[in-house]
């Protein structure tokens, strides 16, 4: 996985192994360091560093 290249939602969704709803849920409660390039309807995207970060997180947290 690159560094530096944004991800998809399903992509993202993949790898936490949920659902895009979840991801969905988790952009709009701040869980995820997600963005959107232009306006509401923008897909989500998520650096893969940043979600690299997220999950080495989770796994020194116990899940």
């Amino acid at each position: 996985m690159k560094k530096d290249r944004p991800l998809g939602i399903k992509e993202i969704a993949h790898e936490l192994g949920c659902s895009t709803m979840t991801i969905r849920r988790y952009h709009a409660k701040g869980k995820l360091k997600t963005f959107k390039v232009g306006d509401s309807t923008s897909p989500i995207k998520m650096r893969a560093v940043d979600l690299r970060r997220y999950l080495d997180g989770k796994s020194r947290n116990g899940g």
